[in-house]
């Protein structure tokens, strides 16, 4: 096949100095060149380029919100799952179809039940953020969340000590009702936490959890409408 190949590489070289020299132009020798090798191919099934190991990038087309549709920001809901309460790597890239979660996590029998616990978060408080991030050939995810709760008495700070050195998979459920998923049980996000007073009666005395890793295969992704995640209700 190799000298069958070289064979043909030189005659299509031949045929391209010919038309040249014919025609008297260097051009037309060039262009004759591919034809040549195209009509090879097809008269013999060989082909002298190789496409094996070649992948050529696709894009596809970036919709924008239609008109006359709503697009509300913000969450209004959230939901953490400490990392070691799942007995599968979830989610993974393969678990994404169609830009969206298709596979429920598969979380330990008990007991203690593996499930999701809420955080009653205050009004317009809970955002998400993505952002990809590295140079060309370098490129991974960047995942944030951050969310505020109103108060400050001894219920919340017993709920708060047990994030601590405490990595979670968490769910937001967005304001338009779409349910994403931030962290996976490979790389969960971590909290920290800040608590203010606030200095005079009307500030705001509130807890503020931020949390942020990098280095994901995928940003945060809309989970599928049929998909049942133990503890994490709409209601």
């Amino acid at each position: 096949m190799k000298f069958a190949k070289i064979l043909m590489s030189f005659l299509v070289v031949a045929i391209g100095a010919f038309v040249a020299t014919e025609t008297g132009s260097v051009l037309a020798g060039v262009v004759a060149m591919p034809l040549s090798s195209q009509v090879f191919t097809a008269a013999t099934g060989i082909s002298l380029f190789d496409s094996h190991g070649l992948a050529l990038a696709t894009l596809a087309a970036i919709p924008r919100t239609p008109q006359q549709t709503v697009n509300p920001g913000g969450g209004r809901k959230l939901f953490l799952c400490p990392t070691d309460q799942f007995t599968a790597e979830w989610p993974k890239r393969a678990d994404i179809l169609a830009g969206e979660l298709a596979v429920a996590p598969a979380m330990v029998v008990g007991p203690p039940v593996g499930t999701f616990t809420e955080v009653q978060v205050s009004d317009n408080s809970l955002k998400a953020d993505e952002a990809l991030k590295g140079s060309t050939g370098y490129q991974s995810w960047e995942q944030m969340l951050e969310v505020k709760v109103a108060g400050f008495n001894k219920d919340q700070v017993a709920a708060i000590e047990k994030l601590i050195n405490t990595e979670v998979v968490a769910v937001v459920i967005l304001t338009d009702g779409q349910r994403i998923v931030l962290g996976t049980t490979l790389m969960g996000l971590q909290f920290e936490v800040v608590h203010t007073t606030g200095a005079k009666g009307g500030d705001r005395r509130e807890w503020t959890l931020k949390a942020k890793n990098d280095g994901y295969m995928f940003g945060y992704v809309p989970i599928g409408a049929a998909l049942a995640i133990p503890g994490v209700s709409l209601s």
